[in-house]
């Protein structure tokens, strides 16, 4: 059963997705009971197990979530159709993305993309609260609670 949290969360990725242009997975920064270790997609993010996540990760994390849920075939990059689908007006975020304008949007351009220009750069200015350049499991837990309102 999903938590409140979780859920509100797919919410969030949702709203992030489509800033992003791309679309949302289940899978969050938030620590829950998803993964073996209980810490959800803060583990899965804390590529380095120090257990705070950089802007980097937190970004990474992000876009290969986003990246694998449009990447339809597997093959480690995206075709205009892939990223837009049936919406020709998400072709120009595709463009922006393809960074050596050969039509297709491989994995490590998207990563590149995302560290300079996507929405985790904006999280790590909000959550960041004792300006570490970092997120520990309680700034994340105190974002993304921000973001919900209080638990009824």
């Amino acid at each position: 059963m999903k938590s409140r949290y979780q859920t509100r969360f797919g919410v969030l990725v949702v709203v992030t997705s489509i800033t992003l242009s791309a679309c949302a997975t289940n899978k969050n920064l938030q620590p829950s009971e998803s993964t073996t270790t209980g810490g959800g997609g803060f583990d899965l993010a804390d590529t380095n197990h120090d257990g705070k996540l950089s802007r980097d990760e937190a970004s990474d994390f992000l876009v290969n979530e986003i990246f694998n849920s449009r990447d339809a075939n597997h093959d480690g990059q995206l075709t205009a159709k892939e990223w837009a689908g049936d919406d020709p007006g998400r072709l120009n975020d595709f463009k922006k993305r393809d960074a050596n304008h050969d039509g297709v949007v491989t994995k490590e351009e998207a990563i590149a993309y995302g560290r300079a220009h996507g929405i985790a750069n904006k999280i790590m200015k909000e959550a960041d609260k004792n300006h570490d350049g970092k997120l520990d499991r309680e700034e994340v837990k105190a974002y993304y609670a921000s973001r919900e309102g209080p638990l009824q």
